[in-house]
């Protein structure tokens, strides 16, 4: 974890501490809800390369939440108004996943998952770009090449993992399988540099 963007971060745990009441106040008193973070939200957890209003991430239960009271207001360094939310619209079901990547997750050390019924777990970076290789905005692109950036995996990793995924998945792969190719050329880039 980096120290960029720590207004960011605050903003997090601030989402954390209103779904922890939420799960709270409804009386669950089971073991720790586990939220997997995805998206642009885990990049910045591992990266620190971009600013990201939506919150991509699942759970393990099934949670009825209030999504109007999980927007975030916060100031950015430069003192510009932002905020995030909870995408209620984030869906794992189309997007690339290795059928593995939950045990893959990292905790989010110093976020205060200790004294919550929510526990932050965050996409390891390699499973974070197999997911975005599906979608592959321009953002996605980006966020694929400061994860290499920062030598978490090699193009021949990325292809590795999701070889294995798309082992697991039925449809036609082929735009996949060029969006690989294409980034994988632009990793062998960056890492060459």
């Amino acid at each position: 974890m980096h120290s960029l963007h720590p207004e960011l971060t605050q903003a997090m745990s601030v989402m954390l501490d209103r779904i922890d009441a939420i799960i709270r106040e409804s009386g669950y008193q089971g073991e720790a809800v586990e939220m997997f973070l995805a998206g642009g939200m885990a990049v910045h957890y591992h990266c620190g390369t971009r600013y990201t209003d939506d919150v991509d991430a699942t759970f393990s239960r099934r949670l009825l939440l209030p999504y109007q009271e999980l927007i975030i207001s916060y100031l950015r360094e430069t003192g510009e108004q932002s905020s995030i939310y909870l995408d209620p619209t984030y869906n794992d079901t189309f997007a690339l996943l290795h059928p593995d990547h939950r045990e893959s997750c990292v905790e989010w050390e110093g976020i205060g998952n200790e004294k919550r019924l929510i526990h932050l777990l965050v996409f390891c970076p390699l499973d974070l770009a197999v997911s975005k290789l599906s979608r592959f905005s321009p953002n996605d692109q980006a966020d694929i090449l400061a994860l290499a950036q920062q030598r978490y995996f090699t193009s021949l990793q990325l292809q590795a993992r999701a070889d294995e995924a798309l082992g697991h998945y039925v449809g036609d792969t082929r735009w996949i399988h060029l969006n690989l190719e294409q980034i994988s050329q632009e990793i062998d880039l960056v890492l060459a540099a």
